[in-house]
């Protein structure tokens, strides 16, 4: 058994590192940690920036089909329009024209509402520039009712004032 405390003692011991072996390790380790956070900051940003893209080439896209497809929605409604005040309105074949445009207006509105842009039509609400803004405009009579407007998931899509 006494042997065996020798061999303890004889064994090579590990010397402490040094004050200065200390500090140069935190000072490292300091200086890793901190471009970990940067490196870290960077990608949260990054990630940020593509959301901020994305959502606005969606947004983008969205006005661009909604101002593409709005003159053609106009042509239905004008088609429509024209189609009711017609004598034959009754005759069948008549009729069957007039509900095929009323269809085809149907799945034009739907698919601009699965994109998020919704047609409003005030009741006795005048255009007012500094509220909506203009996509397409038709002339109208003084007699005649307030237009539609389009908007787009809330905020107004790029287009003229008038």
């Amino acid at each position: 058994m006494g042997n065996d405390s020798s061999r303890l003692d004889d064994a090579p011991t590990k010397e402490e590192p040094s004050v200065e072996a200390k500090s140069a390790k935190r000072e490292k380790i300091g200086r890793l940690t901190g471009k970990r956070k940067r490196a870290l900051a960077a990608a949260e940003n990054a990630r940020k920036r593509t959301d901020a893209a994305r959502v606005e080439g969606r947004e983008h896209g969205i006005a661009l089909a909604a101002e593409s497809l709005d003159p053609a929605l106009d042509a239905l409604a004008l088609g429509i329009e024209a189609a009711r005040n017609d004598p034959d309105d009754e005759e069948p074949r008549f009729a069957a024209h007039l509900e095929g445009l009323r269809n085809t207006r149907g799945v034009f509105e739907t698919g601009l509402k699965a994109l998020g842009v919704c047609t409003i039509a005030p009741e006795k609400t005048a255009f007012d520039p500094a509220l909506h803004e203009a996509m397409q405009m038709q002339k109208t009579g003084a007699t005649r009712t307030p237009g539609r407007f389009s908007f787009c998931t809330g905020q107004a899509l790029p287009s003229a004032s008038i």
